[in-house]
């Protein structure tokens, strides 16, 4: 009888590992701005983290924000988590299966969607001077909404898979 019940909580926890493994991501570059100037091309990126949870620069007693903290960013990478956590504390019901899959499948939309939050956490003076600038995702939202995506796939199927793993 023990044995069927760590085969159960199997999926639950592939699931975990993919939305930790998302969350993580959060360390990678998250959105990359790009402009063609006359003369040269400049290029700066942010972290997710950075998009999360604010960034300020300090040159000696100046000190200037950045970007102050963006919910939605947070929300992007902390959605895979909470649907990890969903599919593995509870029972594979009809509703939990929703809920961590709809984690999980937001949590996705939301990080390759981080190229539109991401002046949510600027000043207006910086994000009017992003205007004209090239902007593009970074590879740690897309990596981290594919892994998402993966997590959402597990979540869904969470049954399927613990039945043929050998589970009830």
């Amino acid at each position: 009888m023990a044995k069927k019940g760590v085969k159960y909580y199997i999926p639950g926890a592939i699931a975990l590992v993919f939305g930790i493994a998302a969350f993580c991501m959060m360390f990678l570059e998250g959105v990359k701005y790009s402009a063609d100037l006359w003369l040269f091309e400049t290029s700066s990126s942010f972290t997710g983290a950075q998009l999360a949870f604010g960034y300020s620069e300090s040159e000696g007693a100046l000190s200037v924000t950045v970007l102050s903290f963006n919910f939605m960013a947070f929300l992007a990478f902390l959605l895979p988590v909470i649907g990890g956590l969903i599919a593995l504390l509870f029972k594979n019901g009809l509703i939990t299966k929703i809920v961590s899959t709809a984690c999980f499948v937001v949590g996705a939309v939301f990080l390759f969607s981080m190229v539109g939050f991401a002046p949510i956490g600027m000043s207006e003076e910086m994000a009017a001077g992003l205007e004209n600038v090239d902007a593009s995702l970074g590879v740690g939202c897309i990596v981290g909404a594919v892994l998402s995506i993966i997590g959402a796939a597990i979540c869904l199927f969470k049954g399927s898979i613990a039945k043929a793993l050998g589970g009830d």
